[in-house]
């Protein structure tokens, strides 16, 4: 009941904010370099950390599982923004980057460090197929 109630004041906040107008909007859409530097970079590294020295105990498999969600997370934003309405290639790229984040929280559920250093190494490669495609800096 209690987060019923949460979520109903939070509804309510944002109706009685009224629309957003299109300045609004285009000041709250984050950039690529955003989602990147904020969402997927931190993700990665922790979950290539992860797969070069796997968790020890049942709270690091805990502490690791957000970042892939993250990771997955930034994967379908990526795909959203400008950039995809530009070429197929980068919505494809966006997307696997979905699938591998999602295997990886396969292997973070399973506890299982072996498909973790495997993940690891398939979110590396998608990371760097995309970078070599996309990164100009």
């Amino acid at each position: 009941m209690k987060h019923t109630l949460t979520a109903l004041a939070s509804l309510a906040a944002v109706l009685a904010a009224g629309p957003a107008t299109p300045q609004d909007k285009a000041k709250a859409a984050p950039s690529v370099m955003e989602v990147m530097m904020t969402m997927t970079v931190p993700a990665s590294d922790a979950i290539f950390s992860a797969a070069s020295d796997p968790p020890k105990d049942a709270a690091q498999w805990v502490a690791l599982r957000p970042n892939a969600r993250t990771l997955a997370d930034s994967g379908r934003a990526l795909a959203t923004m400008d950039r995809a309405k530009d070429t197929r290639e980068w919505t494809e790229m966006a997307r696997a980057l979905v699938t591998q984040a999602e295997a990886t929280l396969t292997a973070i559920d399973r506890k299982d460090a072996d498909a973790l250093s495997v993940a690891g190494e398939d979110v590396y490669l998608t990371c760097k197929t995309c970078h070599d495609r996309f990164k100009t800096d």
